[in-house]
């Protein structure tokens, strides 16, 4: 027992020095990296909206203010513009909801007192049950 600890005492002692060098594994503050323009945002700016924030999980009035669904999803163009929006109406809770399609150029988004406010202004609780549930085609494959 008495060689044990004196070989785990040596072995300190031995490795002592290399314990008390100091490495700097810090990486220079400012690298030496071309960024190119006009490829990322710094942050966001008064006039940009977050889908997640304003867009998605927003209840959707109509002219009597009076909610009649949820956004649950935007519709995306070829050209990645916005070209609507999947509204989950009707139902209670989720169960028995009916996701439709709006064109974005129907819905009537205003801003006051920093409070967003998105209407569909002609639907009527019998209009959005008339309208068929939207179609999804076959999902493309994420890269």
């Amino acid at each position: 027992m008495h060689k044990i600890a004196v070989a785990l005492l040596a072995l300190l002692a031995l490795a002592a020095p290399a314990l008390a060098q100091k490495t700097d594994d810090r990486k220079d503050a400012s690298p030496k990296v071309a960024i190119p323009a006009n490829t990322f945002f710094k942050g966001q700016t008064a006039s940009q909206h977050l889908a997640r924030e304003r867009w998605l999980g927003a209840k959707v009035v109509n002219k009597d203010n009076q909610t009649i669904g949820t956004i649950e999803d935007l519709i995306l163009g070829t050209g990645n513009q916005v070209e609507g929006v999947i509204l989950g109406v009707g139902g209670f809770l989720g169960v028995g909801e009916k996701k439709i399609g709006v064109r974005i150029g129907a819905l009537k988004i205003t801003t006051a007192d920093g409070r967003t406010t998105i209407a569909l202004p002609m639907a009527t609780k019998e209009m959005l049950g008339a309208v068929g549930a939207y179609q999804k085609a076959s999902p493309a494959k994420k890269q």
